[in-house]
């Protein structure tokens, strides 16, 4: 018997089709629950973050219709129904799968899963998901309810044998062809930041498009003949084909002046700390989320400290090489070159060249990254790490990590008494990575509560910390461990001639961002008891910039050599005191992902274009001029870095290179100058205390030739340990081309107990709908408070 048009296996998909469409809608609302826990969004935010990500589902669906109809039509046109149910809950159960798979990486790792997945071996994945995905009521309810509520409505439809309608699949069908015509985007740019839209995005049209984008990039562009064809290069010396990046090596020794002579004249010690998932935002002075490592805040006390300090990768791979040999990045990161990783100049083989003892500590697998085949190109002569850790330490029960920060500090204090003089030594950290677990964990849980307390968060706010409170209670355990390492080295001979350098490897994703610059943002510390006085930094400052800093310290004041001529991407530390920007240097979050560049004030992210202003903020920036200039720089260092790639040589002697004395840098070279800033901005802000309220006079102007956007000038007090106290909007503006305009604003002062005895006080141009800067502020403006007469001290 012949089946009828309403009966026919295309028709059958559409009668079936509720059944998927409600699997897609629990599956996004589990989604967005399990992301929304313990957030800060107020309610309307989060309805909006709810809207797009079920707009955003809803056309990953439709798109999947052309694919699942194909697929479907042979299960549909079997004639025994169980079976037939069967076989297609199987297949529609893999694609709802697929998708929880997605949020459920992102609900781990807190950053959407994308073409890196390809960047990492299949053993370096199993280890990375053994810590991530420990299997939680919430997470299996996630898994489970999606899949269902599928079994559940298919088994409603084959219940009723309800006939479908050839029309109704036609309508899906033109329906999803149409979408792929269309962005999937819709609603994303109402999100005030990146962590709301990320959590709105749905993981499988992510996935797909960032693997579209990685499998389409194609080849670096190819080295020219002659670099001056290139009109942003056309000032500057062209690139050496065989040796791209190669240059004399003239860092200015910047830290010089801030250091004593060694007690016994000798060249000083050199101990590096590399923590794991250190991030500014949560550690050191006005740190956004308040900070969480008390220790680390008292050591920057007595430290050359770095505010606004980047490091260039937002996971692990690529802190090695930037950090110890101020190295480009390949295609996927330095070390994915494996055995063909061109031997130069770092810290550890140039001081190794001149009688210095090195040493790498870490509890994990060094393999890991090829961290290992780094550290041996380096010619580092004791390697530790899980594999040769020694008897009598416990690795972690709890993580597939290794051993726990605390065994790494015992370990390495081990050897503390023996280490050879003069040395350089590196430490990497590893608990502050998921799983966010070690032993005695409820001891620092503890502390975090009264961490919150110290730090007085809002009773609104401390749902959001507790969310996180395995996270928070991790930096305080690591914190803790620093402090112990620090203690412990005061008692031995070699201390008093040491410098410690103290940064991390890129900022934790865990704990959400509120802007993408945070992903980079890292504490940079140098301590050492030859330090004169300590000093803050606000000038930016890259991991590149380290080694070469280190190198030209230790050469001018201390008597050693350094290399004639370098591949070194750093020009050194920049000093100043206030905020600027004068290098220009590549950024990578993953290994897949698109190279970002910063030059001057100008960063460059998916070919936009955004300003970074004072406080380390991202305002995207309309500057055509700018834009092409920022591209061109960017360009010339793919050039370089195509032409190393294919030479497979970064210099001519490799890892031994000639060393010689310290000279005073030449002038520098003519580059190609930045274009200057326009857009808004603002001439002066002033605080001025009055009787019952402090009020800010602002001077806001327009650069451009035309009339400026709409913004509302807002001002934002904060405390010493960097809570946000009180938000103050102005009215909207408008300015003309050219045009400047005067602004006061009245804050109600905040209590002495509140400032922790200082207030300060951003000020900026604001987007009306999202809060976010729009133009260039000013940020940080003191503001002392002072006790109530008769208040008690």
């Amino acid at each position: 018997m012949n089946a009828t048009p309403h009966d026919s296996a295309y028709a059958r998909f559409s009668s079936a089709f509720p059944a998927l469409l409600l699997a897609q809608l629990v599956l996004v609302a589990a989604a967005v629950t399990n992301g929304m826990a313990g957030a800060s969004w107020d309610a309307s935010q989060r309805w909006a973050i709810a809207g797009v990500a079920v707009l955003q589902a809803l056309g990953v669906l439709l798109r999947a219709v052309p694919v699942l109809l194909l697929l479907s039509l042979p299960l549909l046109a079997i004639r025994q129904p169980r079976l037939r149910l069967m076989a297609l809950a199987l297949l529609w159960s893999l694609f709802i799968v697929v998708q929880s798979l997605l949020d459920q990486y992102y609900q781990v790792a807190h950053v959407p899963l994308g073409a890196d997945l390809f960047g990492y071996s299949a053993a370096e994945i199993r280890t990375t998901l053994a810590d991530g995905a420990a299997l939680k009521p919430r997470t299996l309810l996630m898994l489970s309810a999606p899949l269902l509520a599928l079994w559940l409505g298919l088994w409603w439809w084959a219940s009723r044998a309800a006939p479908g309608r050839r029309w109704r699949t036609t309508v899906l069908l033109v329906a999803g062809l149409l979408l792929w015509l269309a962005p999937l985007s819709a609603g994303a740019g109402t999100l005030k930041d990146d962590a709301a839209r990320e959590l709105a995005s749905n993981k499988l049209a992510w996935f797909g498009a960032d693997v579209r984008r990685w499998s389409s990039r194609g080849k670096l562009p190819s080295a020219p003949a002659d670099a001056s064809s290139n009109s942003v290069a056309a000032t500057e010396a062209a690139l050496d084909p065989k040796y791209p990046f190669l240059r004399d090596e003239h860092t200015p020794d910047v830290l010089g002046p801030h250091f004593r002579p060694t007690s016994d004249g000798q060249p000083p010690n050199v101990v590096v700390i590399v923590v794991e998932g250190l991030g500014r935002s949560f550690s050191g002075p006005q740190a956004s989320l308040g900070s969480f490592t008390p220790f680390l805040d008292e050591l920057a006390t007595r430290s050359l400290y770095f505010d606004n300090f980047l490091a260039n990768q937002g996971r692990t791979f690529g802190v090695l090489p930037t950090l110890f040999g101020s190295a480009p990045f390949a295609d996927e990161g330095f070390t994915a070159l494996d055995e063909q990783m061109p031997a130069h100049p770092g810290l550890f083989s140039v001081l190794g060249q001149q009688g210095y003892h090195s040493a790498f500590y870490n509890g994990t697998d060094t393999t890991f990254d090829n961290e290992r085949g780094y550290v041996e190109l380096q010619q580092v002569r004791t390697l530790v790490d899980m594999h040769n850790f020694g008897d009598g330490y416990q690795r972690n029960p709890f993580s597939a990590w290794g051993y726990p920060d605390k065994e790494l500090v015992s370990r390495v204090l081990a050897d503390s008494g023996t280490l050879q003089t003069p040395f350089v030594l590196a430490v990497q950290t590893i608990s502050m990575h998921t799983s966010y677990q070690f032993p005695d964990q409820e001891r620092y849980k503890a502390l975090f509560e009264h961490r919150l307390a110290e730090l007085r968060i809002s009773p609104a706010q401390l749902p959001a910390y507790r969310a996180n409170a395995d996270i928070y209670s991790t930096i305080l355990y690591t914190d803790a461990q620093l402090r112990r390492y620090f203690d412990a080295v005061k008692t031995t001979p070699w201390y008093a001639n040491t410098v410690f350098v103290v940064t991390g490897d890129h900022r934790l994703p865990e704990i959400p961002m509120g802007e993408h610059v945070e992903r980079y943002h890292v504490p940079l510390l140098i301590f050492s008891p030859l330090l004169k006085q300590p000093k803050r930094v606000a000038a930016v400052s890259s991991q590149l910039d380290v080694t070469p800093s280190l190198l030209a310290l230790l050469s001018n004041t201390y008597g050693l050599k350094r290399p004639q001529k370098t591949a070194w991407l750093g020009t050194g530390l920049d000093m100043a005191e206030s905020f600027r920007n004068v290098h220009q240097l590549p950024l990578k979050q993953t290994k897949t992902s698109a190279m970002e560049y910063l030059a001057d004030r100008w960063w460059l992210r998916d070919g936009k274009l955004y300003e970074l202003q004072d406080g380390m903020h991202l305002v995207p920036a309309a500057d055509a001029a700018a834009r092409d200039w920022v591209v061109g720089r960017l360009q010339r260092y793919q050039q370089a870095n195509a032409g190393f790639m294919e030479q497979q040589a970064l210099t001519p002697e490799g890892v031994a290179p000639t060393l010689v004395a310290y000279q005073a840098p030449p002038p520098a070279p003519v580059v190609a100058a930045a274009p200057v800033a326009r857009g808004l901005s603002m001439e002066s802000a002033q605080l001025e205390a009055g009787t019952g309220n402090v009020q800010l006079t602002a001077v806001f102007s327009n650069g451009d030739a035309r009339t400026s956007r709409v913004f509302v000038p807002l001002a934002v007090m904060a405390g010493q340990d960097g809570r946000e106290l009180l938000e103050v909007y102005g009215t909207a503006v408008q300015l003309p081309a050219h045009g400047r305009q005067q602004v006061r604003l009245q804050l109600k002062p905040a209590q002495p107990a509140d400032c922790g005895g200082r207030c300060y006080v951003s000020v900026f141009p604001s987007d009306p709908d999202t809060g976010k800067a729009v133009g260039q502020g000013r940020y940080r403006l003191p503001l002392d408070v002072a006790p109530a007469a008769g208040s008690q001290p």
